[in-house]
């Protein structure tokens, strides 16, 4: 079985699972708390629709890797759990991005808004509370998991961490966009190291070898191959936001560059680019209206200062890095060729 093969099977079980399981809650909702509101709870399940799984999927790995077998159905609160807390947190970030889209779609806030006419602010209260709902009910499929308490309480502490480092990422990420501090590569890898590795790979693949019983030493592993093939996926990511169609990526390709995000491809350009290049840029990246044309012209300075070259270097070597740790973490030859193949999925993807 190919890793992609693995991921579509489980994200059919999952996606019946999570499908189900918010259904439910909305009927249980609309008793307690009225109609409207559980018809806020379709709209984050809608949201939640259209997911690669990858998240869901890495929680089964970890766990198959550290126990050594076939996870059974206990693991499906557990991988759903990161599902949901993914959409949470997209809630949350598509308002700091001002993001209309999501996966093809509306994002939350702006399917809120049309419920009320366009009422964008109303559109952007509820995406925060759907967001904080997104966070709350994932701890809780954890919690109420069938495993024993002891491994779900280290569950919980493992879960919390990635939790807490994405959101670290997310501040450091609209401080750095905010100050404009262009130079600051250090602080550009931490991001995607927080904001991104650690929900993406690293936490995922740790939760469910932490309910198996995996050991430190196997739990250490799968930190240091989800960071370093966090970032690589990350800066992959930065690449196609700018130079990827939006129907593509099923987001806003000019998102980035209207945020000012803070990436190599900026960094690498204001560097290298001539001094009326760099008056382009600075007059449009940060600015809150993109146009195509100007993403164009965002997309051809990249181009010509080597900016997306460099940043696709840096990706491989992290890449790289993740596939030297294969071999010390899997277990056996098909775990091997999984995590071979999802490293190289997350590098060469096109959306």
């Amino acid at each position: 079985m190919n890793i992609e093969t693995y991921i579509r099977e489980f994200k059919e079980v999952l996606d019946g699972f999570i499908s189900g399981y918010l259904a439910d809650l909305a009927r249980r909702r609309a008793e307690s708390a009225g109609r409207g509101v559980a018809d806020l709870y379709a709209v984050f399940k809608e949201a939640g629709r259209g997911g690669k799984c990858i998240r869901g999927a890495l929680v089964k790995l970890g766990h198959e890797i550290a126990s050594g077998r076939p996870a059974d159905g206990r693991i499906l609160p557990a991988a759903a759990a990161f599902e949901i807390f993914q959409t949470g947190i997209l809630s949350h970030d598509d308002i700091i991005d001002k993001s209309p889209l999501r996966r093809g779609k509306d994002s939350i806030w702006q399917a809120s808004a049309r419920t009320m006419d366009g009422d964008l602010h109303y559109g952007m209260s509820q995406a925060i509370c759907l967001g904080d709902v997104g966070l709350v009910l994932a701890n809780r499929l954890v919690a109420e998991s069938a495993f024993d308490a002891e491994r779900k309480i280290e569950a919980l502490s493992v879960f919390h961490a990635a939790q807490l480092n994405t959101m670290d990422g997310e501040m450091l990420d609209v401080l750095l966009s905010r100050v404009k501090d262009y130079d600051d590569e250090n602080g550009i890898l931490k991001i995607a190291s927080l904001k991104t590795a650690w929900y993406t790979i690293a936490g995922p693949m740790q939760l469910g070898a932490v309910l198996a019983g995996g050991p430190p030493d196997l739990l250490r592993c799968m930190e240091d191959f989800g960071l370093s093939l966090g970032v690589a996926f990350q800066l992959k990511d930065d690449i196609l936001g700018i130079r990827a169609a939006e129907k593509e990526i099923g987001k806003s390709n000019t998102s980035d560059i209207a945020e000012g995000k803070v990436t190599l491809l900026i960094r690498h350009a204001l560097k290298n680019a001539s001094a009326d290049d760099r008056r382009r840029l600075r007059e449009i990246y940060g600015h809150p209206s993109v146009s195509e044309a100007d993403r164009e012209t965002v997309q051809e300075i990249f181009s010509s200062t080597g900016a997306f070259d460099a940043a696709a270097r840096r990706a491989e070597r992290c890449l790289c890095e993740a596939k030297r740790l294969i071999p010390g973490m899997a277990r056996s030859a098909e775990h091997a060729a999984l995590l071979t193949q999802l490293s190289d999925m997350m590098f060469l993807r096109k959306a």
